[in-house]
């Protein structure tokens, strides 16, 4: 597992960059970019929804403090979400940073903004796939059945 974890963390590394690069361009090369490396990345977010739902809000800010701005750009590329796959494993990768029981107004923030991403993408989901209300989120699981997740909102 900790080998598993190092992975994760250089691999959330490049893909935030590559993210990032994705989100400030909209040039006929980027978009070749995004296509070329989507299947890459859906397993990237695969592998990060099965990390997250076993994590508790501190881990979760100590080993990946921009979480907010990757899922949050990934909700904004359109190459990305025109595959319902895609669309599916981000749908899982946000209700695990759903909050069950905020303590403060920063837990009700991170719940707001996962809500209105997910009623965005449910949306997409809807329009698009015909998933609409029949669409589920597996439950994560945590060891802190009070806490689903959590996001670091600072740099938004």
């Amino acid at each position: 597992m900790a080998q598993d974890s190092v992975g994760l963390s250089s691999d959330y590394q490049f893909w935030m960059q590559k993210v990032s690069t994705w989100d400030q361009a909209s040039t006929v090369e980027t978009q070749q970019d995004t296509c070329l490396h989507l299947p890459r990345f859906q397993e990237f977010l695969r592998q990060m929804y099965e990390a997250l739902k076993e994590m508790d809000s501190n881990t979760v800010i100590e080993r990946f403090p921009t979480i907010g701005q990757l899922l949050a750009k990934t909700c904004r590329n359109p190459f990305i979400l025109a595959y319902d796959e895609s669309q599916k494993i981000l749908i899982w990768c946000l209700c695990c940073l759903i909050n069950k029981e905020p303590q403060n107004s920063g837990d009700s923030k991170l719940n707001s903004w996962t809500r209105e991403s997910l009623t965005f993408l449910m949306g997409l989901s809807s329009k698009s796939y015909g998933l609409g209300s029949s669409c589920q989120c597996p439950l994560p699981r945590s060891r802190d059945s009070t806490r689903v997740g959590i996001l670091n909102m600072k740099s938004w």
